[in-house]
């Protein structure tokens, strides 16, 4: 069920829970916000209503969740009231960190980088992962960059580790990289015609040897 902000007490419970189960008092002063090409595409890790405010009064329009929707979870709710209250567009977008991508997913971000308001800043809980592999598909679908170029936001520069289940991501990409090395093809074009989500999931389970960093430590979603 999701919080009652209106009522103080349950605000409050709303916060804490926030900064304690959601580890959003370690995001207080640490945004891991980056831009992503040069039209106005922003990443960050979860921002907290304050964030959203700092966000607002410095002309950010749009933001990507990519965490999905979650209603009843305590950053959900403080994050789309926050964005009401500071009119920010606020888009849900679900994507996995330790999944193969999903096409309709791939598809749906086309249009929504072709239609939202920027600057923008996507987000997802660390600002690693997530938001990593969604800030490369922005690099090649939105901006044309190189593949050199637009992997570099896969990086631990971001704090994305390849080690454990999040390295599913690398794994998608490096498929791509190879085919395009064997027989050069356009990475969207790839996704449609060649892609294949089962086979790239099942490739990369089989080598996955798991990492005690990212699986046991960091407890990323």
């Amino acid at each position: 069920m999701a919080y009652d902000l209106t009522n103080a007490a349950d605000r409050e419970r709303a916060w804490q829970d926030y900064l304690w189960k959601d580890h959003g008092v370690l995001r207080l002063n640490f945004h891991n916000m980056h831009p992503v090409g040069s039209k106005g595409m922003w990443r960050a890790n979860q921002p907290s209503p304050n964030r959203i405010k700092w966000l607002a009064d410095n002309g950010f329009r749009t933001i990507l969740n990519l965490r999905g929707t979650q209603p009843g979870r305590p950053y959900y709710d403080l994050e789309h009231e926050a964005c009401e209250r500071h009119g920010l567009a606020i888009i849900d977008l679900p994507w996995g960190s330790r999944e193969a991508p999903f096409v309709e997913r791939i598809e749906t971000l086309i249009e929504v980088f072709n239609t939202i308001e920027y600057p923008a800043m996507m987000h997802c809980k660390s600002g690693a992962d997530r938001a990593g592999i969604v800030a490369v598909m922005y690099m090649l679908l939105h901006e044309g960059a190189s593949f050199e170029e637009a992997i570099d936001h896969l990086s631990f520069k971001y704090l994305h580790v390849k080690q454990g289940k999040t390295g599913m991501l690398d794994y998608f990409f490096e498929q791509y990289r190879l085919a395009n090395e064997a027989e050069p093809i356009d990475f969207l074009e790839w996704v449609r015609t060649k892609y294949d989500r089962q086979a790239t999931h099942d490739g990369f389970m089989a080598s996955w040897w798991g990492s005690f960093l990212t699986e046991k430590l960091l407890r990323r979603e």
